[in-house]
C-alpha cells in the first residue's frame, strides 16, 4: 500500500548517513559482515569483495579479532550477555574490540548512575549480524547499528521488571508537548523463544521524565510498509496526531512488528493474527512500565483505557489484538483489567485472508501486486508445520523468481509502492503472472498448504468481541476487498457483546488508499472516541 500518511503527515525524522567505509584491514581469521548503508553492498572479511545478502548469510562476527577501519566514529554496542563491543581510535586507526564482560574502558563512567546505564553511539554503518538468533547477539547492538537520533542515548531500566525492557529518547517537542521514544522490549519469536522487538512511543507530558496529562492509550497498529525508513521506531510515523495531545490527550502505543525494525532480518509473519497479536500486546504492556517508571502513571487499575486503531495490514492486527486481551489465557486478568480495552477503529483490513486471495484469483487483477509476495512469505514464516519443506519460491513463476522482487523484499531498501511498481513492469499485475503452476492447481500439495494457513488467519469468527468495534471501509477498495469487512459484520453481528457499526467512505471516489486517508483524517480529530 502507498505510504497513506502523505497528505496527513507535517513532518518525518530523517536519519542522514553520516559516511561510507573506507579502507579496512583485517586480522588474520577474523570473520564479519559490514554493510554500507549508502550504497547497500556488503564487505566481506578480506575488506575488498563486495556481495549481497543472500551469499552473507553464512558470515558472523568471531569475538577477540579486531577490524581496522578509517574515518569512522565512535560506536558502542552492549549484548544481552553484558559483554560489549566497542569501536574506538587508539591514534593509529579504527579498531573493533570485543570484551567478555563490561568494562568502564568501554561505558563512560560519568553516564553511570544505580540502577541505570548509558552507551553512547553515532550513525555509520549498518552492521549485519547474520545466522545467529538475535537475542543472543543482543537486540541492543542490531538496534544501535539501525537507528540514529538526535539523542543518541540508549538508557537501560533495572532488569526487576516482568517485562524488560530499553528505550531511547526520540524527541521532546515542547510545542506540541509530547515526548517521543524509540522501544526495545522483550517478546517472543516465531517459535515461541525470547526476542527482542521495537516500537514507538509518544507521551504527552512537558518533557522528558515530566508527568503527563494523558487520559487514555492510543494503540495503533501500522499499515504495510516495507522499507526500513518507514519504521514507527525509526520514524514516528504519525506525528500529525501531535495536535491531539492538546485535545484528547492519548498516549500514542505503536509496535514495529515482527520483521520490521530490529528484526527486520527476518520475512515478517505480516497477517498471521495470533503471534502477531501476542507481540504487539507485549508492546503495549510494556508501555505500562514505561509510563509508571518515567510518567509516573499507574496503569494497573484501567485508569488509562486503550483505544484500538489501524489501516490495511493495521486493522487485522489491532482487531487481532482486541480478540487476544479478551481471550488469550496467557493474559491474566491484572493484565486485563489495565489494558481496559473500550473500542476499535479499524479501517480495510484483511480480516479473512482466504478470501482475499480468493478474490485476487477470481478476478486476477493486482491493485497491489506486492502484497502477494509478502502475504506468502508470512504464511511460510508464521507457518512451518503447514508448509514443511516447502518454499515461497515455490509459489512463484520462474519469471517472478529471476525478477529478484524477494530479494528487493528482504533489503528494506524500497517501499511498498515501489516494489508493487517492479513487480508490474517486470511480471505484470495478475496472479496468472506472478504463480507458479503448481501453486495455481487449488488441488496441488502446495497450493492446499497456503490454503490451510490462510485458514488459519480468519479473525472473522470463533469469538464474540466485548469491546466496541467501528468498521471503515470503501466499497470500491482497489485492494483489500470490501468483502472482508462485510465478512467481518456478518459473523458477529450476533456475537459482539459490545457495539459493531459500519461506516462506509465518505469519498465519492478512489479506493483503498483514499478511505486509508479519510480514516486517519478522522482519526486525527478524535473520532476513535465517537
Amino acid at each position: 500500500m502507498r505510504v497513506i500518511f502523505t497528505l496527513l503527515l507535517t513532518a518525518l525524522m530523517a536519519f542522514p548517513v553520516m559516511a561510507q567505509e573506507n579502507s579496512i584491514a583485517v586480522a588474520p581469521g577474523a570473520q564479519y559482515v559490514l554493510r554500507n548503508v549508502a550504497t547497500g553492498s556488503y564487505l566481506m572479511k578480506d575488506g575488498t569483495t563486495t556481495f549481497n545478502e543472500a551469499e552473507a548469510s553464512n558470515w558472523r562476527v568471531v569475538t577477540n579479532d579486531t577490524i581496522h577501519y578509517d574515518n569512522a566514529p565512535a560506536l558502542y554496542f552492549i549484548h544481552s550477555d553484558e559483554s560489549i563491543m566497542q569501536l574506538s581510535n587508539s591514534g593509529a586507526g579504527w579498531s573493533v574490540k570485543f570484551s567478555p564482560t563490561p568494562s568502564t574502558t568501554y561505558l563512560m563512567p560519568s553516564e553511570t548512575t544505580p540502577g541505570t546505564f548509558k552507551f553512547r553511539y553515532r550513525y555509520l554503518l549498518d552492521v549485519r549480524f547474520l545466522n545467529v538468533e538475535v537475542d543472543n547477539l543482543g537486540a541492543e547492538r542490531l538496534t544501535a547499528a539501525r537507528t540514529s537520533s538526535p539523542y543518541n542515548d540508549w538508557e537501560f531500566v533495572p532488569t526487576s521488571h516482568p517485562r524488560d525492557y530499553r528505550y531511547r529518547l526520540m524527541s521532546m517537542d515542547r510545542s506540541n508537548s509530547n515526548t517521543k521514544y524509540c522501544i526495545a522490549y522483550r517478546s517472543v519469536d516465531l517459535k515461541g523463544e525470547p526476542c527482542w522487538l521495537s516500537g514507538w512511543i509518544a507521551v504527552p507530558t512537558n518533557g522528558k521524565g515530566g508527568v503527563s496529562n494523558a487520559d487514555h492509550i492510543l494503540f495503533s497498529g501500522h499499515h504495510t510498509v516495507t522499507k526500513n525508513t518507514e519504521w514507527p521506531s525509526t520514524t514516528s510515523p504519525i506525528d500529525a496526531f501531535s495536535f491531539d495531545f492538546s485535545t484528547n490527550k492519548p498516549v500514542m502505543v505503536e509496535p514495529d512488528y515482527y520483521g520490521c525494525g530490529i528484526t527486520d532480518m527476518y520475512d515478517s509473519p505480516y497477517l498471521a493474527p495470533d503471534i502477531m497479536a501476542e507481540q504487539s500486546v507485549d508492546m503495549l504492556l510494556i508501555a505500562h512500565d514505561l509510563l509508571r517508571d518515567l510518567h509516573q502513571m499507574d496503569c494497573s487499575a484501567g485508569t488509562y483505557p486503550t483505544y484500538g486503531i489501524g489501516a490495511s495490514q493495521g486493522a487485522s492486527i489491532i482487531l487481532a489484538c482486541q480478540r487476544y486481551v479478551e481471550n488469550s489465557p496467557k493474559i491474566s486478568a491484572a493484565q486485563r483489567q489495565a489494558i481496559n480495552w473500550v473500542r476499535s477503529c479499524v479501517c480495510a483490513g484483511a480480516y479473512n485472508p482466504l478470501a482475499t486471495i480468493s478474490h485476487y484469483l477470481y478476478t486476477d487483477v493486482l491493485g497491489e501486486p506486492n502484497v502477494v509476495p509478502l502475504l506468502v512469505m508470512g504464511m511460510v514464516a508464521a507457518y512451518p508445520e503447514i508448509f514443511g519443506e516447502t518454499t515461497v519460491e515455490d509459489y512463484f513463476s520462474e519469471t517472478f523468481n529471476n525478477s529478484g522482487i524477494l530479494e528487493r523484499i528482504r533489503s528494506h531498501q524500497y517501499t511498498n509502492d515501489e516494489n508493487s511498481a517492479y513487480v508490474i513492469s517486470n511480471c505484470g499485475n495478475t496472479m496468472t503472472a506472478l504463480l507458479s503452476e503448481e501453486a495455481k492447481d487449488p488441488n496441488s500439495d502446495i497450493a492446499q498448504k497456503l490454503l490451510k494457513a490462510l485458514g488459519q488467519c480468519n479473525i472473522t469468527r470463533d469469538w464474540s468481541p466485548r469491546a466496541n468495534i467501528v468498521l471503515y471501509y470503501n466499497p470500491t477498495d482497489d485492494v483489500v476487498p470490501y468483502l472482508n469487512t462485510i465478512s467481518f459484520y456478518n459473523g458477529m453481528k450476533d456475537r459482539c457483546q459490545g457495539t459493531l457499526e459500519v461506516r462506509p467512505s465518505t469519498f465519492s471516489f478512489g479506493g483503498h488508499n483514499e478511505a486509508c486517508v479519510e480514516f486517519f483524517a478522522r482519526m486525527i480529530f478524535g473520532a476513535y472516541k465517537e
